[in-house]
C-alpha cells in the first residue's frame, strides 16, 4: 500500500501472577463477543502442562481483527 504510513508500537509486560494472566486469556477466547476461536485457542494456552505465557499475551493483545483503517503488519511477543 503505497499510501500507508506504518508505526511501531512497544510494550514491556512484568507478568506477576501466571495463573491470573492464563485465567485472563482464557476468558478472553471463550467470551461468546469474541472473534477467537475457543477450541482452536484453547489448547494453544499451555504447554506439556505449564501455561505458555507468550500465547497468553497473544491472546490478550494480539487482536484477531484490528482497529478500523489500520492493518497489524507484524507480531511479536519474546521475553526481555
Amino acid at each position: 500500500m503505497p499510501d500507508t504510513t506504518c508505526y511501531r508500537v512497544s510494550l514491556d509486560i512484568g507478568v506477576l501472577d501466571q495463573k491470573a494472566l492464563y485465567a485472563s486469556a482464557v476468558h478472553h477466547a471463550t467470551d461468546p463477543g469474541t472473534l477467537l476461536s475457543a477450541v482452536e485457542t484453547l489448547p494453544l494456552l499451555t504447554d506439556d502442562g505449564s501455561i505458555d505465557v507468550r500465547a497468553c499475551l497473544a491472546t490478550l493483545l494480539d487482536p484477531c481483527a484490528p482497529p478500523a483503517g489500520t492493518e497489524i503488519q507484524n507480531a511479536t511477543i519474546d521475553p526481555l
